[in-house]
């Protein structure tokens, strides 16, 4: 490997030294502040790193190869560096998180920094997904997300304070997603195995040339097979059974982690596989991820409509977004396809992660008000996941509403929202593409999207008498590092949503 090849892997070299680095500083200073803001000056470091590699780039050479296994270029440095940005907010909201659990009781103390260390795996395999060209690389970084995964779920066992139903569904919620997470491993390793014995080869330029010379049956299984266990990944129908579930049971950081970084790596890595192996030439797998599409627009809106509890809404509405992304994935390998799936992720992610950080920060001022860190089970106006809770938050929190307000009319695609122009590209890709069936999808999805997302936003202005409504102390107390979060992720949804067209060039530039 020459020099050129190893300065192309920087980010990935600086987030593995950062990870040895972090295990060795918990095992001589056991503090949950030191451990966060190392954790943040890794992910800065690996940012810088990504820049300078963008400056390495040129107009002559858009892209490394290093080796076999992994492929740099713009496109996926740009995907790691908004995945390395979400992860600095999910640190942040992780800290919130762990810090209202993890109190010193009777002179014992718990310190989470495994927290950090397995949020930088996450994010190394992530990283390394966007860059895979090969069936090795991608394996192996998809799961190590999904490794350090299974023990984030279940990360609510730690601390005093943390209440026992929350204990439970984590546990629940990472037994579910390991079982299930492992079947879809199964299918897609197994897939894996049918191409190479299709083609008798594993990098993607070598399966690209096999099926330029010709389709065999046992090419097309493979393919299938492997579209199964990344569909899982994505909580594309019928493949979307564990989200809801594993989204109410999370950490409410961790599923945002899941719901922003984890499906936009897979996402990044769809891109790349379909553009190198030209799959968008398969009837089959077009047709296969248009049905999908199609199921999780209609049936991940429909079952949004019937939910009471924020996080599984959200589940579902997350079910719907992917899909809509979809629909701008299958009009081709066209630039303009590119440009809409990137700016759609984005927006997805901005989005996403700001009504998540709000639910988070809601649920830390919960907890933090209740004696004991108990909360009674079965009253809806005392769980700061049902929707009752959120009734009248307007009037105890402005700040609080106008954002979870500004997310959710961003997530239905109302104008002057990022949500808006990424929708828009959708509409648009799907009319380039003549693909109408979709479009009808996309707009009966939308208008039901539309109903719960205002719906719930009524609920933020009712005015309700009861004890949550007029809770003494003046509102919700949250930390100034979740104020920071918020602040940066509303003005970028805000501030792209009016002036998109900063974005639309970075994006341009891959």
């Amino acid at each position: 490997m020459s020099a050129r090849e190893l300065y192309a892997i920087l980010p990935l070299l600086v987030l593995t030294a950062g990870i040895a680095l972090l295990m060795l500083q918990v095992s001589y200073l056991r503090s949950h502040r030191a451990a966060l803001v190392t954790t943040l000056a890794i992910i800065a470091a690996t940012i810088y790193g990504c820049f300078r590699v963008v400056a390495m780039l040129s107009q002559d050479v858009s892209s490394i190869a290093v080796t076999s296994l992994l492929l740099v270029d713009r496109a996926g440095l740009f995907i790691c560096l908004l995945l390395l940005l979400a992860a600095v907010a999910v640190a942040v909201l992780g800290f919130n998180y762990l810090r209202q659990r993890c109190l010193k009781v009777e002179g014992a103390a718990s310190y989470p920094e495994e927290f950090y260390i397995l949020l930088l795996l996450v994010m190394l395999g992530a990283c390394t997904l966007t860059f895979a060209s090969h069936f090795a690389s991608f394996f192996l970084a998809l799961e190590l997300i999904s490794l350090a995964l299974y023990p984030m779920l279940g990360f609510a066992v730690i601390g005093e304070r943390s209440p026992r139903r929350d204990q439970m569904q984590s546990l629940e919620s990472g037994i579910k997603y390991l079982l299930l997470s492992g079947l879809s491993t199964v299918l897609g390793l197994f897939g894996i195995a049918v191409i190479y014995a299709a083609c008798g080869a594993l990098d993607f330029d070598g399966v690209a040339a096999a099926l330029a010379s010709g389709m065999p049956s046992l090419m097309l299984v493979g393919l299938t097979l492997l579209m199964t266990g990344l569909a899982f990944k994505l909580s594309l129908v019928p493949f979307h059974i564990w989200t809801p579930d594993v989204y109410q049971g999370a950490p409410t950081p961790v599923t945002a982690l899941i719901a922003t970084i984890g499906k936009g790596a897979v996402v990044a890595l769809l891109l790349r596989l379909f553009a190198q192996l030209n799959l968008f030439q398969i009837p089959l797998l077009n047709t296969l991820l248009a049905i999908m599409a199609v199921a999780s627009m209609l049936i991940g809106n429909l079952l949004a409509l019937m939910q009471n509890n924020i996080k599984r809404l959200l589940a579902y509405s997350s079910i719907a977004h992917i899909g809509y992304l979809i629909v701008a994935f299958l009009i081709g390998s066209s630039a303009f396809g590119s440009e809409a799936v990137i700016y759609y992720l984005v927006a997805y992610v901005v989005t996403t992660l700001g009504a998540f950080a709000v639910i988070s920060l809601i649920a830390d001022d919960a907890l933090a008000a209740t004696p004991g860190g108990t909360q009674p089970i079965g009253d809806s106006a005392s769980d700061p996941f049902q929707r009752d809770y959120y009734r009248g938050l307007f009037w105890r929190s402005p700040w609080l509403a106008c954002c979870l307000a500004a997310m959710l009319l961003s997530l239905a695609g109302i104008p002057l929202t990022i949500g808006f122009i990424g929708k828009f590209y959708i509409f648009a890709a799907g009319v380039q593409g003549q693909l109408w069936l979709l479009l009808a999808a996309v707009v009966i999805g939308s208008a039901l999207g539309l109903y719960y997302y205002l719906g719930l936003l009524l609920t933020l202005v009712q005015r309700e008498t009861t004890e949550v409504s007029e809770a003494p102390g003046g509102g919700i107390q949250i930390a100034a590092s979740g104020h920071a979060v918020l602040i940066i992720l509303t003005i970028a949804l805000l501030g792209f949503g009016v002036f998109p067209q900063v974005l639309i060039n970075w994006i341009n530039t891959l």
